[in-house]
């Protein structure tokens, strides 16, 4: 029902088109020209087949390190930093805008934690850097301090900046065809909705296919406000948006890899805002990985909390949705790291998040049911009372297997625990502090120097 009811959208209502490269790609596969070519309307065949040549997966790959990769669409769940644009300053407790060393020590504390994946930028901007040149400098930092893969949604939409961050890809991966070949960005083309083709993600469509950066397509609808205000609605929206943005991609470069993506908040109508931490953004997102599955395509997906502090707000909507998404197939979770909808950050909170995934994915390894794992005959040798399985090999050889044990989170008893302890938040600032004080860049020195190199060409170009 809600793939015939987007397509029935898609066909009477068709989507807003301003540009005329735009215009000639849907013109290519049978898609209907209206209003001087403003308008596209979009025939379920020309849906059906471009989904047809989409790869049911791909890999974005770890620089230099194998062990790095993150396979989107097999069923392995992925997590990924989040970014915003205030940090609350781990050595001063100052909340304040980001800088370009916030930039390079976030991504220090990326790499170093396992669970962390992959990045979605650093930060968002930096305040200490003019503008201009702002996504051409956090991404040379970026690049120079991890090899892990990550994912990138457009900045500023300056002139060179398209051709400037896929430069840089590229210098880190090694060469241009080196990236073809083991591309390790996630590249976002989004619809403004409702319904509209936007010029500049255009370019970046253009950009990401040329360069072989596999494509996440997203809508980025708000409910009721620049979409419906029901959740199949919004669902209903939301697949017209990522539809038209297939059908675009693959008439430009047909099996190009891509995934479905979901960043569909619906609008608080007490304030305005977009609300991320809610049940409905986190059931949307559930609602895009079902119709992934149904079409066979990967999908990745935002998370996000609406607490404008790291508390236990933050802790129980991130949580929750995290584990709903790992439970819909969700490959790449963007959410680490972050809170208040793209606009704070914090390292301990990496820290702790990191933890937090390492629980979800304990989840997901269920109970593995083997031969030795059933312990049929360690079961038989023990009991009954007084048995005891403690000074069994079994036991030695499986507890530290099968037993999940945390790094920071309390496990003490209660009356040891109340005479002495740790606060969860000061273990997580202290393992902060040791990484951002130790943690070295696994970056070869030659790529951070060809980096520095582009980013000074670029910084003279666009500065003088």
């Amino acid at each position: 029902m809600v793939h015939d009811a987007a397509i029935r959208v898609l066909q009477e209502g068709g989507v807003r088109c301003d540009d005329e490269r735009a215009a000639k790609m849907f013109e290519a596969v049978g898609c209907t020209l209206e209003n001087d070519r403003q308008l596209v309307k979009i025939p379920e065949k020309a849906v059906m087949a471009a989904l047809k040549t989409c790869p049911s997966s791909f890999t974005l790959h770890g620089r230099d390190d194998p062990t790095k990769d993150c396979s989107i669409g097999t069923g392995e769940v992925h997590f990924c930093t989040v970014t915003g644009r205030y940090i609350d300053d781990i050595r001063t407790g100052e909340r304040r805008k980001v800088t370009r060393q916030d930039a390079i020590d976030g991504t220090l504390m990326a790499d170093a934690l396992e669970n962390v994946h992959g990045l979605y930028k650093p930060v968002m901007w930096l305040f200490d850097e003019e503008m201009i040149c702002n996504s051409q400098i956090l991404t040379a930092e970026w690049m120079k301090h991890t090899n892990k893969p990550g994912t990138w949604v457009y900045n500023t939409g300056a002139e060179h900046e398209v051709a400037d961050l896929i430069k840089m890809w590229q210098i880190a991966a090694g060469g241009e065809e080196e990236m073809r070949a083991k591309p390790h960005m996630l590249g976002h083309v989004v619809v403004n909705p409702p319904r509209v083709i936007d010029v500049h993600y255009t370019d970046w469509l253009i950009g990401f296919c040329d360069s072989g950066t596999p494509l996440s397509i997203e809508s980025a609808l708000m409910g009721g406000a620049t979409g419906p205000a029901t959740r199949a609605g919004m669902l209903v929206q939301c697949m017209v948006e990522i539809y038209a943005l297939v059908v675009q991609a693959q008439s430009y470069k047909p099996g190009h890899p891509l995934a479905f993506c979901s960043f569909n908040p619906a609008m608080d109508m007490r304030t305005g805002l977009w609300a991320c931490g809610t049940p409905e953004y986190g059931i949307n997102g559930g609602g895009i990985a079902a119709m992934a599955k149904y079409h066979n395509i990967p999908v990745v997906g935002f998370g996000m909390s609406d607490a404008c502090e790291f508390d236990q707000q933050s802790a129980f909507e991130k949580a929750l949705k995290n584990y709903n998404y790992a439970l819909a197939g969700l490959s790449w979770v963007i959410d680490l790291g972050g809170t208040a909808g793209f606009n704070l950050v914090s390292w301990p909170e990496m820290v702790l998040e990191n933890e937090m995934v390492e629980y979800i994915g304990e989840y997901l390894k269920g109970i593995v049911v083997d031969e030795e794992r059933l312990s049929v005959d360690t079961i038989l040798k023990v009991g009954p009372l007084p048995g005891s399985y403690m000074k069994e090999k079994h036991t030695r050889n499986w507890f530290r297997k099968e037993f999940y044990i945390p790094e920071l989170s309390n496990k003490e008893f209660f009356e040891s625990w109340e005479r002495g302890h740790v606060e969860l938040q000061e273990k997580a600032k202290a393992k902060a502090l040791d990484i951002l004080d130790n943690h070295q860049s696994p970056v070869a020195p030659e790529i951070q120097q060809e980096l520095d190199d582009y980013l000074a060409h670029c910084l003279k170009r666009d500065l003088g």
